[in-house]
């Protein structure tokens, strides 16, 4: 895993996203599922990573 930057010449400059990619972006996003979903795993507590790790390994045509 990289190291997390020590120095603010290490971070990378931000890239402007395309104005088209923002129009989609307005479009699709659906603040009220967003929040939906975010209250859940506030309540829930969320997943681990390994409890969905074999599905994503299987997704990827990666063995377990």
């Amino acid at each position: 895993m990289p190291a997390e930057p020590t120095s603010p010449a290490e971070v990378p400059a931000p890239v402007p996203v395309p104005p088209e990619l923002l129009a989609w972006a307005r479009q699709t996003f659906d603040a009220e599922a967003f929040l939906r979903e975010v209250r859940e795993i506030e309540a829930t507590g969320g997943h681990t990573l390994e409890s969905f790790l074999d599905e994503v390994k299987a997704r990827a045509g990666v063995g377990s």
